[in-house]
């Protein structure tokens, strides 16, 4: 298995659809505050975005946008910054009814959970807009799908959305990922034959007393070398990323319920007390509470 296709199989992520309704007149919405990633998808007629780079940009049937790091936006019936601003409320109608000048309105919430801190969430940049004529193969069906069964409305299956959301997120992510002009660190160190050897490496065998000389060995860099090309890529040094992975799945385990001894030694600890302390630091709790709760 690829280094990529671990990590799509690996990672956390739920999806919730929270809104699918037709807007009509004078509407926006902002959902940003949550610390949670949103997206919104146009099912029909139009609306204005307004973020980081965009005043009054046109969203139109099929356009879709995603904000990974809850970054503050509104999206909106008006071309007017501050109508946008100061309209928060909005008439709702089914998704499935017809009416004028209304907008089909999906919104949605991913939560990555312990992947959250993941590199390749936080090299995500602050917003993804992807244009209905942008969508390509795999992408563009799920996208679609995800509108058809929207249109169902009353019939539409919460649980079939959250899916096709969650499967629509994973599938951008591989179409970034073989983008040769992404500026995704992660994925162009996946394009270095080199680095790809050292990802696959540890991908491969977590818990293996990895040091910085025998990863850079694996991919033929110099130890001064290994760590630059790595910083490059992943803004952090080659241990730093493999205590984030370890730890991650570290608690992954936990949740399903192994023993705490059992997690540390799986990955990568010699015992259960540096293996505590560790996880302590990057979650903010020991793996006790991750193991009691399930859901820490």
């Amino acid at each position: 298995m690829s280094v990529l296709n671990s990590l799509l199989s690996s990672f956390h992520l739920n999806a919730t659809i929270f809104h699918r309704s037709l807007v009509c007149d004078a509407w926006s919405t902002n959902t940003s505050g949550s610390g949670l990633a949103s997206f919104h998808l146009i099912s029909s007629g139009q609306a204005f975005l307004y973020c980081d780079d965009f005043e009054a940009e046109p969203l139109t049937a099929g356009d879709l946008v995603i904000f990974p790091h809850d970054a503050p936006h509104v999206i909106s019936y008006s071309q007017d910054k501050q109508t946008a601003a100061e309209t928060d409320l909005f008439i709702a109608y089914p998704i499935e009814d017809s009416a004028p000048n209304s907008t089909g309105l999906v919104c949605g919430y991913f939560d990555f959970k312990e992947d959250k801190k993941h590199p390749l969430i936080a090299q995500l940049p602050s917003y993804i807009l992807i244009r209905a004529q942008q969508r390509q193969g795999a992408l563009g069906s799920i996208i679609e799908g995800l509108i058809q069964e929207v249109t169902l409305g009353s019939q539409a299956s919460d649980a079939i959305l959250s899916r096709l959301s969650e499967v629509f997120f994973l599938s951008l992510l591989r179409q970034l990922a073989m983008e040769e002009s992404t500026r995704l660190g992660l994925f162009r160190a996946l394009q270095d034959t080199k680095m790809t050897k050292v990802l696959q490496a540890i991908d491969t065998d977590i818990g293996a007393p990895w040091d910085l000389n025998s990863l850079a060995d694996i991919g033929g860099y110099s130890r001064a070398s290994f760590v630059s090309h790595f910083k490059r890529y992943l803004q952090a040094t080659p241990l730093e990323y493999l205590s984030h992975l370890r730890l991650s799945k570290a608690k992954k385990q936990l949740i399903q319920g192994d023993s705490v001894l059992k997690v540390a030694l799986d990955v990568g600890y010699r015992n259960d007390v540096s293996f505590a302390k560790a996880f302590k630091r990057h979650f903010g709790h020991g793996p006790g509470a991750s193991r009691a709760n399930r859901t820490n």
